[in-house]
This record gives C-alpha cells, structure tokens and sequence, in this order.
C-alpha cells in the first residue's frame, strides 16, 4: 500500500508574530495548523500541511510575497523550512498537539483520544481533526461559538416555547452545529463539499447526535424552510453573495451570526445586510477578525 505523503510548512516566528502567522497559514492552507512553542524560548513553530498537488511553484510564490510583505512592516520571520511529511505523522503530531480547550464560558472542544472530564454547567463537543478542516479554534469560529452561547443564554432559555431550529451554512466540521445541538437545537447543517458532509457527518456520530443533527449537501437557495437561528461562518465574499438568502432564511425575530471577514469588510456587509431589514444587536472582534450577530425585527 503506497504510503501517503504531505508538504509541511514550517515557519519559525518570534512570539509576538504567532498569531499573525497562524492566521496566514490557515488562510493559504485551508487547514488546522500545528502551534509549537520553542522551548528555548526562540519563539513559535507553525506548521501547515498541504497535499502535493497543492503545493506548486504558484504556492510557493505567495509564500515568498508574504515574508516579503512582512518585512516591509520590520516583521521577520526566524526561519522557513519545506518538508515532506507522511500522513501518519501528521496525526501523531495532532494528537500531541490538539488538547481539550475552553472557548466559552461553558463550552469545550475536545479530540477524542482525550478523557475530559465536564466541570458544572460545561458543556463538550468532540472534534476529530480531519486534514481538511480546522479544530475549531480559529479566532472566527471561536467567535460564533461565543455569540452563539449569548444568544442561547439571552434569548433561547427565556422562552423555552419557541422552537430553536437552527441552520449552519457552510458547515465544515460541524463545530458550530455541534455547539448549537448541545445546547438543545434541531440543527440543519449545509455544505456543498462533499469532503465537508463526510468530517462533519463523522464527528456528529462522535459526538452521539445524529437524532439532532441533518447534514446534507443542499445548496443554500434551495432551502426554502425558516429558522430561529442562522449561523454562517464563511468570507466576505460568499456572505455578500448569500446575503438575500441568509436574510430570507431567518424567522421573524430570529439571530443571524456570520463571521469569516476583517474590519475592513464590515461597512459593506452591515449595510448588505440592513438592506434586507437585518439590525445588529451584537459585534465581537478578535484582532482584526468580527463577527456579527444580526435580527430580524
């Protein structure tokens, strides 16, 4: 059996630029990434694994525009180093690397090689790492999951009558779905990458779910059921595109979470969004990263 092999991307960053770099990395990656400290206290490694089909002089081109970039800010990264990794040592380094960890104020995500114990009031969700997804811990998802918790604790327990039925649009490993079902939705969770379906399908049967959870490859235009609950971790782009759609999803009085973009973006997409009759109630940021939650009156 050929033995399947991966491009690792190692950068060597001091630790003030950490997040800077693992942010890059996941970004041009569209993965997790490992973050290892220097015990010399040198700074940060981060690695990022690619396939080798994806990893072409075109890849390695940007890579170089990025250092570039960074050193016309006075940024200098410590040292790069290109690999050829096998898969089996990349989840090896996943299992050493990915701990329990609390992102809310209750929730905690968890691999499921690791026993954790849930304290009062926590609650866990399992993720297994799939090569093509995150763990859930990007400053973005990590947002929704804060914003969804708030909308749950403000809204959802005060009215126990109203049905919590939520859609996660585009949703990845499912994390957000994950979340949502543990805190008592009926969740409906959409992508149109099969890749996806299959990891998030998987770790809803991790997580022992699948009689709150429907993971389905329905386009989102397609839908023409309405929700009390939208949750759309996705870029700037694709929410401009999807704006109508989202808005026509969502029940009246319902939340829209949506985060995925920079503060840059954000004047364009409020004012998408007002015109379909969406108000903002909140706003979480995480360095340059927002996250929005939107209402319809």
């Amino acid at each position: 059996m050929t033995t399947k092999t991966w491009m690792e991307v190692r950068l060597l960053v001091p630790a003030r630029m950490q997040e800077e770099a693992s942010l890059f990395l996941t970004d041009y990656s569209g993965r997790g990434v490992i973050i290892e400290d220097e015990a010399a206290g040198a700074g940060s490694v981060i690695r990022a694994f690619f396939r080798p089909d994806e990893f072409g002089p075109w890849q390695q081109q940007e890579l170089q525009d990025y250092l570039r970039r960074l050193a016309g800010y006075g940024l200098y990264p410590l040292g790069l180093e290109l690999r050829e990794a096998r898969e089996e040592d990349w989840a090896v380094a996943w299992k050493e690397h990915f701990k329990a960890l609390k992102v809310t104020s209750r929730l905690v995500i968890a691999p499921p090689w690791e026993t954790y114990r849930a304290g009062p009031g926590e609650v866990v969700v399992t993720i297994y790492p799939a090569m093509a997804f995150g763990t859930g811990r990007h400053p973005t998802t990590v947002m929704c999951l804060r914003a969804l918790e708030r909308v749950w604790e403000e809204e959802v327990r005060r009215s126990s009558a109203r049905p919590w039925q939520v859609l996660d649009v585009g949703t990845g490993s499912g994390v957000l779905a994950l979340a949502a079902a543990r805190f008592g939705a009926r969740v409906l969770a959409i992508d149109v990458d099969p890749e996806a379906v299959a990891a998030a399908w998987e770790n809803v049967r991790l997580n022992a779910l699948q009689d709150r959870i429907l993971v389905e490859a329905t386009p989102l235009h397609k839908l023409r059921e309405q929700f009390a609950l939208i949750l759309a971790n996705l870029t700037a782009p694709d929410l401009l595109q999807l704006a109508e759609a989202l808005a026509g999803r969502l029940l009246a009085g319902g939340s829209l979470i949506i985060s995925g973009f920079l503060t840059d973006d954000l004047p364009g997409l409020t004012a998408r969004f007002a015109g379909y009759g969406l108000v903002e109630t909140d706003r979480l940021t995480a360095d340059d990263w927002v996250a929005l939650v939107l209402r319809r009156p």
